[in-house]
């Protein structure tokens, strides 16, 4: 039989070895926290824009963060710099071969200015947002980017950029700053980075414009009235073009368009020449002006014959302008 003394030494052994296992738990789940952010960023098409007008789409990134640990509240800013298609961070164009189109690139409403990488443009943020124990939670940036109506024009082709590494990041803490500056030089900072693309398509197009035609005041119309105006036609390309003229709101033919005012009209006509003998219409092969791309000026000759003096007012009317290409 074991004396007393053998029987307290036991003892001890065993409460030794009960407080190393409770305590062994705790040591592993501590060494296993961790914290993990990523960021995902839009695949953004305009599809086929219109030249002569400015074109916006949009989409969202996301940082993404996950801890193993105790909450968090993560703080961030998200960072856009030239994308492949640029030339500098505030010169981001999309590109096809040495052809580009400059681009803007905001945060809609929640962030109105253009986004940049610290230097050209400030990053968006700081934002925060908060991830429970042992969870994942995510704060979206929405990504806006807009063409300005292009010019000069740009020719015919696939444009596109992508931003990814350095061009497309978040940088992160668990640590609060006041400012992206601050959250970017804080040793404490990681950096996410991921990737989003924008493209557009153009094709061959035509735009158009015309100057007003102003006949002036007249008191009777006992001798012809003369005017022009300017038609102009712009195109992205070297494209034969055929510019038609309708009859206006309430003419018949192009000799005989109306001016109206009230229930009272002036009859006048366009032509293609200072004569007055080619007649300017919409009827194609027959009365409608050619010309050749990617610019070109035509003056419209209009011509207000003599006529039954009208009632005095303020005569208008209304000519339609299409090209065709």
């Amino acid at each position: 039989m074991p004396t007393p003394r053998m029987i307290r030494r036991f003892v001890l052994q065993g409460a030794v070895a009960l407080l190393l296992l409770l305590a062994c738990p705790l040591l592993r789940g501590s060494a296993e926290a961790a914290i993990t952010c990523t960021l995902t960023g839009p695949t953004l098409t305009f599809g086929t824009i219109n030249i002569f007008a400015s074109s916006t789409t949009s989409g969202n990134a996301t940082l993404t963060c996950t801890t193993t640990g105790q909450a968090q509240t993560f703080y961030a800013c998200l960072s856009i710099g030239t994308g492949t298609g640029g030339t500098t961070a505030s010169n981001r164009t999309l590109a096809f071969g040495a052809n580009t189109i400059p681009i803007q690139i905001t945060g809609g409403a929640s962030w109105p200015s253009q986004i940049g990488n610290g230097t050209s443009y400030p990053m968006e943020g700081v934002v925060s947002f908060s991830v429970p124990r042992q969870s994942s939670g995510s704060y979206t940036f929405p990504i806006v980017v807009t063409i300005p109506a292009p010019s000069p024009l740009p020719t015919p082709g696939t444009y596109a950029s992508t931003f990814t590494g350095t061009d497309f990041q978040a940088y992160w803490d668990t640590t609060s700053h006041a400012t992206c500056a601050a959250l970017v030089s804080a040793g404490t900072t990681t950096i996410a980075t991921g990737t989003f693309s924008a493209s557009a398509i153009v094709v061959n197009q035509c735009g158009v414009s015309a100057t007003n035609m102003n006949f002036g005041s007249a008191s009777l119309l006992t001798a012809a009235l003369s005017a022009t105006a300017q038609v102009s036609v712009s195109c992205n390309a070297t494209l034969p073009v055929t510019i038609a003229l309708d009859n206006g709101a309430t003419g018949t033919g192009p000799t005989n368009r109306l001016m109206k005012a009230g229930g009272n009209s002036i009859q006048y006509g366009i032509y293609k020449d200072s004569a007055h003998s080619q007649p300017w219409g919409s009827t194609l092969g027959t009365n409608t002006a050619t010309s050749t791309g990617p610019s070109a000026t035509l003056t419209a000759y209009g011509q207000v014959p003599i006529q039954a003096a009208p009632t005095p007012g303020s005569y208008a009317d209304v000519v339609g302008v299409t090209v065709t290409y």
